[in-house]
């Protein structure tokens, strides 16, 4: 009988550690979690910036630039707020639906900044299908970015032991 006490308290103490390590490993994957949804609410904030200021700049190229030096200004205006840069940022900490969208908000600016560089400034309807197709695919990334952030917050109630 002698041995049954020593041998309740190393049970107890490994109940107690195997609890505290658990409950550690919780609290770690609850702040990668968290740490991970702050990343991309920055980042996907600071691609739809880049992305607003990228066509507003684009546009002003096209209303204020003579034709001659369109096409220089056009390739500052596209590189001016870092939207690649961030864009491949978004490829290393976005699910693939956001990546995607990304990359189609990417190249419909591209072609934004090719139609800028040898537009006539008058081509009213050439210039609204452009705002429309960037309009509508800075929606679908919104989408996407809302889809990431909510299932975020749900997983770091609730863990469900993966990290996208």
């Amino acid at each position: 009988m002698s041995w049954m006490s020593p041998l309740v308290a190393l049970l107890g103490v490994l109940l107690g550690a195997g609890a505290t390590a658990m409950a550690d490993r919780r609290r770690w994957r609850r702040e990668a979690v968290t740490r991970l949804l702050e990343l991309r609410t920055e980042l996907y904030a600071e691609y739809l910036v880049a992305m607003e200021e990228t066509g507003r700049d684009l546009l002003r190229v096209l209303r204020t630039t003579a034709a001659e030096e369109r096409e220089t200004s056009a390739d500052a205006a596209f590189a001016g707020f870092n939207l690649g840069g961030t864009r491949q940022r978004i490829h290393v900490l976005a699910p693939l639906d956001v990546v995607r969208a990304a990359d189609e908000i990417f190249r419909a600016l591209r072609r934004a900044r090719d139609y800028v560089a040898t537009a006539d400034p008058r081509d009213t309807p050439g210039l609204l299908a452009l705002k429309d197709e960037v309009g509508m695919l800075r929606d679908r990334f919104q989408e996407g970015v809302r889809r990431d952030v909510c299932g975020l917050l749900a997983g770091n109630a609730s863990w469900s032991g993966r990290v996208d």
